[in-house]
């Protein structure tokens, strides 16, 4: 699979912003405990819970470079996934208004359709109104973890993955 399209789909099983998705290196993530420590988002630093089908994806790439979706030209991070948004998005023939972001928000949107709470929601997404205790936290909460996995399994369905 190409690093864009594996990208897309881990956005869409994981509700990442694409930015940190696009810097994601190896050793911030640890499949086995479904994890990922990201040193500097927009929160700051976070530990997010990865579903299975998140990490099914991550498990199906080559580990080429120490960025987990590196760049097709050169040994830095994908620039943007804009350019290849747009094939793909009209390969699936998606609206011209589905951005890579709205990918972000379909995620907390089916996790509210499922009845998860707003702060479930938010420590999937890696928003800023988690606790202190969390922010130490190495090991994903399971309520997180399943949480993950119901959102992530009903957007596969829905992608067709």
């Amino acid at each position: 699979m190409a690093p864009a399209h594996a990208a897309i789909q881990f956005l869409a099983l994981s509700g990442w912003r694409s930015g940190e998705a696009l810097k994601l290196r190896w050793t911030e993530i640890d499949v086995a405990a479904r994890t990922a420590l990201l040193p500097g988002t927009k929160t700051g630093r976070s530990m997010r819970p990865l579903s299975n089908a998140a990490c099914d994806v991550l498990r199906k790439l080559p580990h080429v470079s120490d960025l987990v979706f590196p760049s097709s030209r050169g040994s830095g991070p994908m620039p943007k996934l804009g350019r290849f948004w747009g094939r793909i998005a009209t390969l699936a023939g998606l609206p011209s208004n589905v951005t890579p972001h709205t990918l972000r928000h379909s995620f907390a949107s089916v996790g509210a359709d499922l009845g998860y709470s707003d702060l479930t929601i938010a420590a999937l997404l890696g928003h800023r109104t988690r606790t202190v205790t969390s922010r130490y936290a190495r090991t994903a909460d399971p309520v997180l973890l399943a949480a993950a996995d119901a959102i992530a399994n009903r957007v596969r369905e829905a992608i067709g993955t």
